[in-house]
């Protein structure tokens, strides 16, 4: 199931336990805000997941504010995070978005594996790597063969 959250923040949960968030346009307060009550819907359900943030149609970067109102919610839900987050992958194909993804995680690192990846591919066969670690093959297989990658698309944690 996917589902448009905000003008610019979608959910799909359509290969769960694989969550893809994807985001687009400029980033207002609206769509962080919203962005942050979906990612604690999918806590609360309280099942083990793996996720992919893909950045691929942002432009600009998250304001001081919303920077802080990140940190904040992360330190809320350590714990939820830690318990049911298997890793998540982050996509920024801009290297000055990823510059400023690799700076938050140093000042504020996660509670989880994480990846920071360019393209698609390259988080997916992280996020099915992990799948597979955590016993879930079979959500593994289907996320590769969903996303036809190859075994060999498999890359290691960043994080």
């Amino acid at each position: 199931m996917q589902r448009q959250s905000s003008p610019g923040v979608f959910f799909d949960e359509s290969l769960w336990p694989l969550l893809i968030i994807r985001f687009s346009g400029e980033l207002c307060a609206e769509q962080s805000e919203e962005f942050l009550r979906g990612a604690e819907f999918y806590l609360r359900r309280g099942e083990r997941h793996v996720c992919i943030l893909d950045a691929t149609l942002v432009h600009g970067m998250a304001s001081p504010h919303r920077r802080k109102q990140q940190i904040s919610w992360l330190e809320t839900y350590e714990s939820s995070l830690r318990a049911l987050t298997i890793g998540s992958a982050f996509i920024f194909p801009s290297p000055f978005l990823l510059l400023a993804m690799r700076a938050f995680l140093h000042v504020k690192p996660l509670p989880v594996p994480y990846f920071v990846a360019s393209e698609m591919h390259e988080a997916a066969g992280w996020a099915a790597e992990r799948l597979d670690a955590e016993g879930m093959s079979f959500h593994a297989r289907r996320v590769r063969e969903h996303l036809k990658l190859q075994q060999s698309c498999l890359v290691r944690s960043a994080g």
